[in-house]
This record gives C-alpha cells, sequence and structure tokens, in this order.
C-alpha cells in the first residue's frame, strides 16, 4: 500500500528542484520502494513549482480533402460499386476502390496514385492497408488483369443492377508505345497519332453508366466484332435491345442479330442499293398526312418499310419488295417472302436538312472565297490538297492568264440537296418508331463515356508493354469513369430540374464534374488517426452535399470509419 506522496527539494547551481516521492511496498521485497517524480523548477520569488515542460512532441495533424471522397464513397454505395467489388475480388477489393477513387479526382500516372490518397481520407475511409505506391500499383494492375473469370463476374453483378433494358455497344481505341504481345497492332488510328492502337468495346446502360468492357487487337474493324460481343454480353446474362452507330452495320452484322433474336436499333450507311430505293420511294410515301411525327419537341416525316437479308452466293445481302411491273419481281419478291426481316425507318428533319446545307456552303465558300481568281504556281497540287469532302462539291479550271477558277458540281449538288435532312434507321422487327428514336436518343452516352475515358481520366495513351497490366489498369479506370459518369448525370438531372420547375438556382447549378470537386475540396478532415475534426463548410459544399443526398456536414469532430 503506497503511504502519502511528500514534496521535497533539490538545489544544483543555485536552482531548487522540486520532487514528488511515494513509498510503497512490494511483494516479495523485505523494506519499502521509493518512486520519485520530478515536478519542476521552484520560482525563487513566490516559491511557486514551474510545471516541467512536457518534452515529448504534440501529434503531428494533416489535412486531407473529405468532401469529393464522401462524396464519391456516396455515389458508389448508391451503385453498388464496392459490394460487388468485395464480392469479386475480396482480397483486393479495398485497393482497387481506393485507386478508382483517386483517379476519378484526379487522373495521374498510376505511379502517383499514393500522393493523391495521401493527401485525401480514401485511406482512412476503406481501411486501406499499407500504400499504393508506384511498385504496388504495378502488381495490383498485373494480378487484376490476370483475373478474367473475376472480372467477367463483376461485369455481371452491373448487368444485373441496369434496369432500364438498353445496350449501348461502340468501340474506341487507345494508342500504344509497344505492341503490349499483339494487343497494339497498326491500324486506322481514330486519334490520328502515328502509332499502334488496342481496341476497347464498351457497353453502357441508357444513362450512360458503363457495364462491361472488352480489349481487343487494334486491327479489328467495328463490323467484325458485333458477333463475338454479343455473344459474351449473352453469356454475361446481357438481354436488352443493342443499340450501336453506322460502323456495325452492314448485312452479315443484321442477319447475325436477326438469327440470334436480339433487339437492336443502329443507323444505316445507305451504301446498298435496296436501301437507296427505299430513300426515292420514300419521298413520295412521305406526301401523306401519316407521314408527320413528333418526337421530343421536334417535327419529322417518315416512312416505314419492311427489309429482309438473304445469302447470295454466301454473302448476306439486303432486299426489298418490289412493285410488280419491276423486272425480275417475282423471283425478287419470292426471296423476299422467305428472308429474315426487321424494320427501316426512313426519316426526314427539316432542321438537319438545313443544317446539311449549311454545312455544305459553308465549306464551299470558304473555298471560292480563298481560291477564285487567284494565281497560284501550282493550281492542280493546290486542288488536290482540298480535302476529299470539299472535293466532292467542286472543281477547277485556270483561264488563259493562268487564273485558277472554282466550279460548283452540279451533280453533287443536286444530290446534296435530294439527300439533305434524311437519314434510315434500322431496328429489330415490332419496334415502334417512339421506341426506336428513344433508344437511339441515348445512343450518345457511350461517346461520352469514352470522352471522359480519354479526356477526364487520361485514357489516350499505354506505355505498358504487358497486355494483363494493360487490362488492370482499364479495369480501375472504368471504375473511375462509372462513378464519374454518375456524378455527371446527377449535375445534369439537377441542372434539367431547376429549369422544369423555375427553382431558384443554388451553387451548384452549371457546375462540371471538375468544378463540383474544387468546390468539394474547402472541406477538409484535420487531424490524425482516430481522431479528425472537419474544417470550416462553404455554403456551396452544404448544396453539393445535399444534391447527393449526404447530410449537411458540420464543422467539428467525425469519424471516418
Amino acid at each position: 500500500i503506497p503511504t502519502m506522496p511528500s514534496i521535497y527539494y533539490i538545489e544544483r547551481n543555485g536552482i531548487k528542484y522540486a520532487y514528488q516521492s511515494t513509498s510503497k511496498r512490494v511483494p516479495g521485497k523485505k523494506s519499502p520502494v521509493t518512486e520519485k517524480i520530478y515536478l519542476g523548477k521552484v520560482d525563487p520569488e513566490t516559491g511557486n513549482i514551474i510545471p516541467k515542460e512536457n518534452r515529448t512532441p504534440p501529434k503531428e495533424e494533416y489535412v486531407k480533402d473529405y468532401g469529393s471522397v464522401a462524396i464519391l464513397d456516396k455515389v458508389q454505395d448508391d451503385l453498388g460499386l464496392f459490394e460487388d467489388l468485395k464480392a469479386c475480388f475480396p482480397d483486393i477489393a479495398e485497393k482497387i476502390m481506393a485507386a478508382a477513387i483517386s483517379q476519378c479526382l484526379e487522373a495521374t500516372p498510376f505511379s502517383d496514385i499514393e500522393y493523391i490518397i495521401d493527401g485525401s481520407t480514401i485511406a482512412e475511409i476503406y481501411k486501406l492497408r499499407g500504400n499504393l505506391s508506384s511498385a504496388t500499383m504495378s502488381e495490383l494492375s498485373k494480378e487484376l488483369g490476370q483475373r478474367l473469370s473475376s472480372m467477367d463476374h463483376f461485369f455481371t453483378q452491373r448487368v444485373k443492377r441496369s434496369v432500364d433494358g438498353k445496350l449501348i455497344l461502340d468501340l474506341t481505341s487507345v494508342s500504344s508505345y509497344s505492341d503490349m504481345k499483339g494487343y497494339s497492332e497498326w491500324g486506322h488510328n481514330r486519334d490520328g497519332e502515328d502509332l499502334r492502337q488496342t481496341g476497347i468495346a464498351l457497353v453502357t446502360d441508357g444513362r450512360g453508366i458503363p457495364m462491361v468492357f472488352s480489349m481487343l487487337p487494334g486491327s479489328i474493324a467495328d463490323s467484325t466484332v458485333l458477333e463475338s460481343t454479343v455473344e459474351y454480353l449473352e453469356d454475361l446474362g446481357c438481354s436488352g435491345r443493342f443499340v450501336m452507330d453506322r460502323g456495325f452495320e452492314n448485312a452479315h452484322n443484321v442477319n447475325s442479330l436477326l438469327q440470334r433474336n436480339v433487339l437492336f436499333t443502329m443507323p444505316s450507311n445507305i451504301r446498298e442499293e435496296p436501301i437507296k430505293k427505299l430513300l426515292t420511294r420514300a419521298a413520295s410515301d412521305m406526301k401523306s398526312s401519316e407521314a408527320f411525327r413528333f418526337h421530343e419537341g421536334n417535327t419529322y416525316k417518315v416512312a416505314e418499310y419492311e427489309v429482309g437479308v438473304v445469302s447470295v452466293d454466301g454473302k448476306d445481302e439486303y432486299i426489298v419488295e418490289v412493285p410488280r411491273n419491276h423486272k425480275d419481281s417475282a423471283a425478287i419478291n419470292s426471296r423476299f417472302a422467305t428472308s429474315r426481316k426487321f424494320r427501316a425507318f426512313v426519316v426526314f428533319d427539316p432542321k438537319k436538312a438545313s443544317n446539311d446545307l449549311d454545312a455544305v456552303m459553308e465549306m464551299v465558300s470558304d473555298i471560292e472565297l480563298k481560291y477564285e481568281n487567284t494565281k497560284p504556281r501550282d493550281p492542280a497540287k493546290v486542288y488536290s490538297k482540298l480535302p476529299a469532302f470539299v472535293r466532292r462539291y467542286v472543281d477547277y479550271s485556270v483561264d488563259e492568264e493562268g487564273f485558277m477558277h472554282i466550279e460548283r458540281k452540279q451533280n453533287s449538288f443536286t444530290f446534296a440537296d435530294n439527300r439533305a435532312g434524311y437519314f434510315v434507321m434500322f431496328a429489330s422487327e415490332g419496334t415502334a418508331w417512339e421506341q426506336m428514336m428513344s433508344s437511339y436518343d441515348v445512343r450518345d452516352w457511350v461517346e461520352k463515356a469514352f470522352d471522359v475515358y480519354k479526356t477526364d481520366l487520361d485514357g489516350s495513351r499505354s506505355r505498358t508493354g504487358n497486355p494483363d497490366s494493360a487490362r488492370g489498369r482499364l479495369f480501375i479506370k472504368f471504375i473511375a469513369m462509372i462513378m464519374r459518369i454518375e456524378v455527371q448525370n446527377i449535375l445534369r438531372d439537377h441542372d434539367k430540374e431547376t429549369l422544369r420547375t423555375k427553382n431558384r438556382k443554388d451553387s451548384v447549378n452549371g457546375k462540371t464534374v471538375d468544378e463540383l470537386f474544387r468546390t468539394l475540396s474547402t472541406v477538409s478532415a484535420i487531424g490524425f488517426k482516430g481522431n479528425w475534426r472537419l474544417s470550416h463548410i462553404s455554403k456551396g459544399a452544404r448544396e453539393a452535399f445535399r444534391l447527393f443526398g449526404l447530410d449537411e456536414p458540420k464543422s467539428g469532430r467525425i469519424s471516418l470509419s
């Protein structure tokens, strides 16, 4: 039992020091043990004890980005992203999620991801063990890219969460500095760069949220990818209406979709003769009052036809029914009757007609202004360097004095005038006009997804020579793309709702994703380990939190776990 403590003093070199002494008995020892505690110096004037200074330095505090991470955590939670990652990649889900949020905030090289995480609360919120150093990210990317079955499982989970029944498919390419063991090949480079490229097939839902991607050799054309992609998506459990661009349109692909009973919508290239004939027929059929349609505030004229696909000498071709007075009508109509059928919508858009002719005339007028009555050294060379689209509408001549004159091509202008405003849409049998237009309205979302990937997420070039690492990096960017597009959608819907209801604008209206993140970057978590507090919360940050369904943050202590 310890005795009451007593205070005693020791003087050294004219300075008096105070100590506290406590005596207590310790089992196994005969004599009591004295414990001494240094209290501090004695003030020579007042006799008071000046407490000793604490020589242990105070804990260092850190300032970390909290606002943007909290929003993205809410977005991924609403989408079930982390839940699906944990189900498919239980041992590395936290690392994937942390890396993806880092990329969503700032599209740095993968070697710099650790610095974004260090400056944010990502590690605290996702209980990340260790750091995502450059070496760790290299290992993670490669390991992730090798887990193809787990990726397929993840894609299946994402497909199950889609509810709108639209599958929007498109291709893009990523330039590469290496051949990536055959995945990067020379071919038409969509970015106009003198580099090999790797193809990426991406499928989104009707809101542009990516569901599935596939990495392909860069030389594969759009038209040859469709069949294998549809088969792959069917294996993943994808079902719904496929919406594609005209790069996928040819008789073979359409026949393949019909054979599989796949619902589809795609624009026609209007290259095949039977489809050109429909345009001619439509000009007459559109004179009926029944041809007028109204969609999303715009007026169109529409003629609907049935088109078939037949095989001729092993090659698929389109076929349409012809009038009885047409040459070989009996044979043609007999083949048409037994063919697989789909719907073709020939559409005339008055606004598009004006825009089409404006584009032609603006281009021609520029050329006439620039070269008419000029005297270039080599007129033929000047003309040959004009874009092919320009040469389609103008020719040139040179007079006796060497002056160049621009001459319009009559047939080309007649063709442009006749075709202006027209487009042809293909759709599976049973598709109504409104259904076809509504499904194609969302077509540009996959383009926007690619734009987010290439622009916002720096997906323009690959610097790895390993296809597994490239696939793993693409997967992490794929997760980041899902979150970033959902943020984009929420901001867009908020702007539309404000315009529709004429509500008062708030500070979030009109912001881009990056502008939103800059506003949220003012909300910081300050502290260390489990002891965190929030900085001052601005009005803009409070309104952003409300928009994304979060409680308004308040300055003061907060738990990040």
